[in-house]
């Protein structure tokens, strides 16, 4: 039985409402199988999701997600790769660069930032699971996100530049050497969370950065190409998130 677009929504927000709760992908399947037959059963007999819902969709997915255990342990299994992939993300520009070093402000605001927007993004998937936001508020709020935590890195590197003194700075082999770590962690992630999400951000981000290394160019245009290699990369995250909503909700709007 093919359901209603307002059904297909709301078993869409179930899924990614308990997936940013943290539980288990395997029982979060059953709950939507269980709740697509619910939904079909009721429109069968012409009622609404509401019939399903009382009426309340938030309160609805809140007490399926207080009956539900929390993954801790796929959220521990996560973790390793997590952690590599924020300190591949933070270092492998400035290696490839060459001018990658390490100071107490880096150590302590790169992963506050990073924990931060990470917890700015679950935040907002859960909302608007629960509010079904149009798609169009949805990328705006992921773009707001996005420029928030840029000018934050921009912030701290300014300050770092000025105010700060590097207590290691490695020497530039080393820098190749973090650089192709860095890589190998990025499509290691690819693999592990089996999306090119990993590997095409940072192809953007850091790929302007290495062909530069090999080229002769003034400061001014090796600053435009890198940023215009960062906000393309944005882009075609925000692209590529927006892509993948339709395409696990196609009658979203």
């Amino acid at each position: 039985m093919v359901l209603s677009r307002e059904s297909e929504e709301f078993i869409a927000n179930l899924r990614m409402y308990l997936m940013t709760s943290g539980k288990n992908d395997h029982e979060i399947n059953e709950i939507a199988e269980e709740l697509r037959g619910h939904l079909e059963d009721a429109e069968s007999r012409g009622k609404t999701v509401d019939s399903v819902t009382g009426g309340s969709p938030k309160t609805y997915l809140e007490t399926i997600r207080n009956e539900m255990k929390t993954d801790y342990f796929g959220l521990t299994r996560l973790a390793p790769m997590f952690i590599l992939l924020l300190i591949a993300y933070f270092i492998t520009g400035s290696a490839i660069r060459g001018d990658l070093s390490f100071s107490l402000l880096k150590l302590v605001a790169y992963p506050a930032i990073a924990l931060l927007s990470i917890g700015a993004y679950i935040y907002y998937f859960r909302k608007m699971s629960a509010a079904n936001y149009s798609t169009k508020k949805e990328l705006s709020i992921f773009i707001a996100i996005q420029i928030i935590t840029t000018l934050s890195l921009a912030a701290v590197l300014f300050i770092d530049i000025f105010f700060f003194e590097p207590f290691y700075i490695p020497s530039r082999e080393t820098m190749w050497v973090i650089a192709a770590l860095g890589a190998l962690v990025f499509i290691a992630g690819a693999i592990w969370t089996k999306t090119w999400i990993t590997i095409i951000l940072p192809l953007f981000l850091f790929g302007p950065d290495f062909i530069l290394q090999f080229l002769q160019y003034n400061e001014t245009t090796e600053l435009i190409i890198s940023a215009s290699g960062l906000y393309l990369g944005m882009a075609v995250v925000v692209l590529i998130l927006y892509w993948q909503n339709k395409k696990q909700n196609p009658h979203k709007s």
